[in-house]
C-alpha cells in the first residue's frame, strides 16, 4: 500500500512540473505593474533609423536614401528647415522626390545636412541647383528680353542664323537648340539657346552670350531649367527667333 502511494505521489509531482513548464512556455507578454518581473517577455524597442548613403538621381529627379530602419522613420529634413515627403519606402531604401520645397533649399551647389527624426544623419553633397519638376514655361524669356530688348529679340527683321537642334531620346524631344542673333556686321553677336541633359544638371540651362567684335565674351543669362521648361524655351526660340531649316 505504501508503494502505491509513493507511485501516485511521484506521478502527481511529474504532472505538476510538466504543467508549470508548459505555463512558462505559453505565458503571454507581461503587462501592468509586473511587466519587469524576471522571466517576463519584454517589448523590444524599434531601432532608430540610420542613413548609410544618399545618391542624387538627376535622371529621375530624386534623392535615393539607403540605410536601415527607414520604414519606421517619420520626419525627413534637408538643410535646417525643409521637411520633405518620401516615397517608395522600404526598411533599407527610400526616395525623396524633387519638389518646390527642395528647390527653395538647394539653390546652388553645396553640402546639405539630411536629418532623420531629428538627428543629423549625413552631409549630402548636391552638385547643382535643384529645379522643381512641376515648373512650366520658359523662365528665360524675361531675362532675354531684359538683356536684348523686345524689339531685338522678337523682331523678325533682325537676322538670325539657322538654329541647330540636337534631338533627345523621346519623340519630338529637343535636347539642345541654339542660334545666334546678329543685328549688324559691327555689332555684337548673341548666341542664344536652351538645353536639357538628363543626369547633367549644369548643362541643363537656357543661355544668352554676348560676343563682342574684339572676341571678348560676356555671359548674360545662364539659368538652370528642367525638361518641361526647356521644351517651352525651345518653342519660344523656334517660333520667335530661329530660322530652322
Amino acid at each position: 500500500m505504501m508503494k502505491n502511494n509513493l507511485v501516485v505521489k511521484g506521478l502527481a509531482v511529474l504532472l505538476l512540473m510538466g504543467a508549470f513548464q508548459a505555463s512558462v512556455l505559453a505565458a503571454p507578454a507581461c503587462k501592468g505593474q509586473k511587466k519587469n518581473d524576471p522571466g517576463c517577455d519584454q517589448e523590444v524597442a524599434a531601432a532608430a533609423a540610420v542613413v548609410d548613403s544618399v545618391t542624387v538621381d538627376w535622371l529621375n529627379e530624386k534623392l535615393v536614401v539607403r540605410g536601415s530602419g527607414l520604414a519606421g522613420a517619420t520626419n525627413f529634413v534637408l538643410g535646417n528647415s525643409v521637411s520633405l515627403a518620401v516615397a517608395s519606402v522600404t526598411d533599407t531604401e527610400l526616395d525623396i522626390p524633387f519638389s518646390q520645397d527642395m528647390a527653395d533649399e538647394v539653390t546652388s551647389q553645396g553640402n546639405y545636412n539630411l536629418l532623420v527624426d531629428g538627428a543629423v544623419q549625413l552631409s549630402v553633397f548636391i552638385e547643382s541647383q535643384v529645379i522643381d519638376p512641376l515648373d512650366v514655361g520658359c523662365p528665360c524669356v524675361s531675362s532675354w528680353e531684359t538683356e536684348l530688348g523686345v524689339g531685338i529679340l522678337w523682331n523678325p527683321s533682325v537676322k538670325t542664323t539657322d538654329c541647330i537642334e540636337i534631338l533627345g531620346p523621346a519623340t519630338n524631344d529637343i535636347a539642345d537648340i541654339a542660334g545666334t542673333i546678329i543685328s549688324g556686321p559691327t555689332d555684337p553677336q548673341y548666341p542664344i539657346g536652351a538645353s536639357f541633359y538628363p543626369g547633367i544638371p549644369d548643362d541643363s540651362v537656357c543661355r544668352l552670350v554676348q560676343i563682342n567684335t574684339d572676341a571678348s565674351q560676356i555671359e548674360l543669362v545662364n539659368q538652370r531649367i528642367n525638361e518641361v521648361q526647356q521644351a517651352a524655351c525651345a518653342t519660344a526660340l523656334n517660333d520667335n527667333v530661329c530660322t530652322v531649316p
